[in-house]
């Protein structure tokens, strides 16, 4: 379990730590927005079947299915490009993994919300024996799909930096799904690479 930058310093000062954490890991900003641009440009590019159908126009999905889909085509995109990169292979790993140094793996999170940052609910649950811990690096990315009344798509914001287990809060129902980060925690602890967040 990694041990949060963080701890023992007052808010005050976290955004300079989030920026030296930004600074120090091996790929720039711009060079993760390019692999969220083309995985996103590829998504959209595929189609399926004997058909031909598109994503966004003939096949609408959810936003749970594109971000899926959206990690898998970064994960491809860095591990064509990059040595000692690539895409998580068990429950227990991150989504992006740097095989030179595990500390720098991270976590991809997306949302169709213009800037909300969420987890399913086993993100906000911290139970003893669980194998997979999330603090470290998080690619975050907000994004607008096509719908049946509106074909446009964009990339609306996209967020990196350091995300600690405790961070995440879960819904106060037993029953609730989903886990989330606070608008103000996230500014204090995600750089903008795109975006006016």
């Amino acid at each position: 379990m990694l041990v949060s930058p963080y701890a023992g310093h007052p808010r005050e000062e976290w955004p300079e730590i989030t920026r030296r954490l930004v600074d120090v890991f091996p790929l720039q900003p711009d060079q993760l927005l390019q692999f969220v641009d083309s995985a996103w440009s590829n998504l959209f590019n595929s189609s399926f079947g004997e058909s031909g159908l598109k994503i966004g126009t003939d096949i609408l999905l959810p936003a749970q299915a594109t971000g899926v889909l959206l990690e898998r085509l970064i994960a491809v995109e860095m591990q064509k490009s990059l040595e000692g990169w690539r895409g998580g292979r068990t429950k227990t790993e991150k989504d992006i993994i740097c095989e030179t140094d595990l500390k720098f793996s991270f976590e991809i999170k997306t949302s169709s919300s213009r800037s909300g940052l969420y987890g399913n609910r086993s993100t906000g649950h911290r139970a003893e024996g669980r194998t997979k811990f999330r603090s470290g690096y998080y690619l975050v990315i907000n994004y607008k799909l096509p719908t049946e009344d509106n074909s446009s798509r964009e990339i609306i914001n996209v967020r990196f930096g350091w995300i600690d287990d405790d961070d995440w809060v879960g819904q106060a129902q037993p029953t609730g799904q989903q886990a989330s980060i606070g608008v103000g925690l996230a500014r204090l602890k995600l750089i903008t690479i795109r975006g006016s967040i």
